[in-house]
């Protein structure tokens, strides 16, 4: 898998950098987690503050164009919707899920 940066611009009002890169592949696409660590290698950054937004593939083109942030810190990440951080970060399903009360439901009034 080869990851080439097409674009790569700062965001200082959202205390981020934002890439755009092209991934060529052979075979299947690869996977979210599988691009995601390839592009933090490559951009030199660290794997708890870097957002996959979005990977785009064309049918039957073995290339990818996606969209990364990387972000300053922890505090500057909390503009990200909760699903993507759910998709960049698996663990977070599990702890959501762990932090739900297992109790019956409650039925509404009048039933």
């Amino acid at each position: 898998m080869d990851v080439e940066v097409l674009e790569d611009k700062k965001n200082t009002l959202l205390s981020r950098r934002e890439v755009r890169f092209k991934v060529a592949f052979q075979g299947p696409t690869p996977g979210r987690k599988d691009v995601r660590g390839k592009v933090v290698a490559i951009l030199n950054s660290d794997n708890e503050l870097t957002v996959l937004d979005r990977l785009d593939s064309d049918f039957g083109a073995q290339t990818a164009v996606g969209y990364v942030k990387v972000y300053a810190d922890k505090k500057a990440m909390s503009v990200e919707p909760e699903y993507k951080m759910k998709r960049n970060f698996p663990a977070l399903k599990d702890d959501k899920a762990e932090a739900k009360p297992e109790g019956e439901a409650k039925p509404k009034e009048g039933q």
